[in-house]
């Protein structure tokens, strides 16, 4: 009779010892992630995955580039020349600048030979800058709205050439049926925002700037494609590829930045880049009201003294940004 009790209280004090908790845990051991499931963790702490907040945060110190070049007036030795020095070309004329931004800012043509290759070489950056997740950007110039619309004073023999003779030139530049004409129509704009900043030929007009980036290239399209070069508003003096206001300080140095100021509030940028107005006595981009405008017209072409100069804009993780001109001896903070 005894051996069944005997037998049944050793069960319960087993039962009792296994119950209690090991001498080598904590309290807090069944949290410890060493003793979790691997397939219940969140994603952020699996091999192989990466926190959204954590993602986010490497993003946003992940710099963005934006390279400027002013006036080439087809001279291409120093097309090549200022594009190797803004570091987006390699030796052989291709794309190098993997996800950066170019914007060159008009007057590729006119004054010397090279007109169809230089077009011809944008075109070729374009594609190959878009498949390496970089961009190019071309703005018009009073030179391209020239030859659109067939005002050839500035062009030389040399160029006429080029094309097989002036029919076949005119022929090329038709922007509804010629090869150069539709290239430059389907993919130049008046101007362009960036980086925080506004490119354009001219100077950019606080009574334009206050219509927006996208009504300006809009009256720009339109008045190209309906052949309203001479009588547009926005291809007249003051618009955005003829203006010299700034550049010049024709009203003066204060009153000056204050309309770069009202530019600058409109359009919501933080600086105006222009060409149109060559630098070619120093060769330096000029920079005026506290870095607020500059002109890259420093007179790249060989009519112009052949000086290479290209402006650089690094936007920040932290949001900050810090511009630099790049010239043959090294880049300056601007």
């Amino acid at each position: 009779m005894l051996r069944p009790v005997f037998i049944l209280a050793l069960l319960c004090l087993l039962v009792i010892y296994w119950r209690q908790p090991s001498s080598s845990s904590s309290p807090s051991s069944s949290s410890d992630s060493s003793s979790e499931d691997p397939l219940s963790r969140p994603k952020a702490a699996q091999p192989g995955h990466s926190q959204k907040s954590f993602s986010s945060s490497r993003t946003s110190q992940v710099s963005k580039r934006t390279v400027a070049v002013g006036d080439l007036h087809s001279d291409l030795p120093q097309t090549l020349a200022v594009l190797s020095l803004a570091k987006v070309i390699d030796a052989d004329g291709n794309w190098s600048g993997g996800q950066d931004t170019l914007v060159q800012t008009g007057d590729i043509v006119d004054r010397g030979p090279d007109t169809i290759a230089i077009y011809n070489l944008f075109d070729k950056l374009r594609k190959q800058a878009h498949d390496a997740g970089g961009k190019v950007v071309n703005v018009y110039g009073n030179h391209e709205v020239m030859n659109l619309g067939q005002d050839l004073r500035y062009v030389t023999e040399e160029d006429y050439a080029s094309f097989g003779g002036r029919q076949k030139r005119k022929e090329a530049w038709d922007v509804r049926t010629g090869w150069l004409g539709k290239m430059i129509y389907n993919n130049f704009n008046i101007t362009h925002v960036r980086a925080n900043t506004v490119f354009s030929h001219g100077d950019m007009e606080p009574e334009w700037a206050r219509l927006g980036v996208d009504t300006l290239n809009f009256l720009a399209q339109e008045a190209i494609w309906e052949s309203n070069y001479r009588h547009a508003p926005i291809f007249q003096g003051t618009g955005p590829i003829w203006s010299r206001a700034q550049a010049t300080q024709e009203d003066g140095a204060k009153a000056t930045c204050e309309r770069v100021e009202e530019v600058k509030k409109a359009l919501g940028v933080h600086r105006l880049i222009s060409g149109h107005t060559p630098q070619y006595r120093t060769g330096k981009i000029l920079s005026l009201c506290n870095g607020g405008y500059m002109v890259i017209d420093v007179g790249i072409s060989n009519y112009y003294g052949g000086h290479l100069a290209a402006l650089e804009i690094i936007e920040n993780g932290d949001g900050t940004e810090n511009v630099y001109a790049l010239y043959p001896g090294g880049k300056r903070l601007l």
